[in-house]
């Protein structure tokens, strides 16, 4: 076996996969951050310098692994998650942050298990080798992303968030009264993100929160499919590479390409007034775009070493732990006792979701010791007995 044939192998160990996790959870977790205090307007302009970082990362990354072949198919995944996120705009218009997200979490998770558990859309059906603890983790998961949904930000940060949100709205109007003298527009119709939102924001309500909800799962499902066409390649394609950093680039050129056309067409329907933020906040969006990348590449890696229904009920989950205690001791989000026993109840879920399949060592100690009050069994070999629940916890 030659060096680059080792450091393959080395890349798709249950070692590198796990590690691949803790990387995507922590990039996934943060990213945002270094764009918390700054206003982004409709989020149009962001996500777009956003996904000028994530193509720079892909090709970094591409040239890192020795620019192996491009499949054009593993762009379609990169398209299939700008879409979600370029929807999320308009979802958040309809339904509000916090819904929008609890849905569109939920489903990017079950989309993104399903589909490679059970082998949709041509893709090799992935097994587990323990499928009811698989089951009981994705559970266990979802439940952590309604507890997640019920912790409510401090009324300071809702306020703050009010403020930017009207500045924003009297920048549009102020730019469309300069630059379209005959245009007359009133305010206080403004009730969106901006004037491309507007139509949403004139529904009556049970259709918004239809077509919020609607499309909140249609994001979901975007996001949770983003693979697919990855491991279409891996199973329908001959000699295709295993590797899952060996599709970063083309998948993270499909992200450039589908955003930079979405940018266009929503540039072009606000007549060429776009909600651009300041100049202080590009480099911030860059950062972000660049924490992203380096946690979906480390995804990549995971999900080529354990599989993806593994590292989907981890990764869609665990991140909003750690942004949660980010947004806590950072920015003091969060305040008040009822939100902290919600954050310590989601901890605990998110902790028992995401070692599910660990369940057996950790019991193996339970009956060693004789723990609460049951019999001890002490094995013929403890030290290999040791060994064993040490490698068991590693993988």
């Amino acid at each position: 076996m030659n060096s680059t044939e080792s450091a393959a192998t080395g890349m798709n160990s249950p070692t590198a996969g796990w590690v691949a996790i803790v990387i995507a959870a922590l990039g996934f977790g943060t990213n945002y951050l270094p764009v918390k205090k700054f206003k982004m307007g409709d989020g149009m302009f962001f996500q777009w310098i956003m996904c000028n970082a994530i193509l720079l990362v892909g090709v970094i990354v591409n040239c890192a692994v020795g620019c192996p072949k491009f499949y054009p198919l593993a762009m379609f995944g990169g398209a299939l998650w700008a879409t979600g996120n370029a929807l999320i705009v308009t979802i958040i218009e309809a339904i509000g942050v916090g819904l929008g997200i609890l849905i569109w979490s939920m489903a990017n998770m079950l989309f993104g298990f399903a589909s490679s558990r059970f082998g949709w859309f041509g893709i090799p059906c992935k097994i587990p080798s323990k499928p009811v603890m698989n089951y009981i983790g994705v559970g266990i998961a979802l439940g952590s992303v309604l507890i997640y949904a019920a912790i409510k930000p401090s009324q300071n940060e809702e306020k703050d968030s009010d403020l930017a949100m009207r500045d924003m709205l009297n920048e549009n109007v102020e730019n469309a009264s300069e630059k379209d003298v005959d245009s007359k527009v009133d305010v206080q119709n403004e009730k969106g993100f901006s004037r491309f939102l507007k139509p949403i924001g004139q529904m009556p309500m049970v259709q918004r929160r239809l077509i919020g909800i609607f499309l909140s799962i249609g994001a979901g499902a975007f996001f949770g499919n983003t693979f697919v066409p990855t491991i279409y390649i891996q199973g329908r394609y001959p000699n295709a590479s295993r590797q899952g950093l060996d599709y970063v680039f083309a998948n993270f050129a499909g992200i450039w390409l589908a955003s930079t056309t979405y940018f266009v067409i929503y540039a072009c329907a606000k007549r060429n007034q776009p909600w651009v933020p300041a100049s202080s906040a590009i480099l911030p969006a860059l950062v972000s775009g660049i924490l992203w990348a380096a946690a979906q590449s480390a995804w990549f890696v995971a999900n080529a070493a354990l599989g993806e229904p593994i590292t989907f009920p981890i990764v869609t989950t665990v991140p909003a732990l750690i942004a949660t205690i980010c947004g806590l001791v950072f920015f003091k989000e969060i305040t008040g006792l009822r939100n902290y026993i919600l954050l310590g109840c989601a901890f605990c879920v998110t902790a028992v979701g995401a070692i599910h399949d660990k369940s057996t060592a950790i019991l193996s100690y339970i009956f060693r010791f004789g723990w609460f009050g049951i019999p001890c069994k002490i094995p013929s070999k403890p030290l290999m007995n040791y060994i064993g629940v040490g490698i068991a916890l590693g993988r």
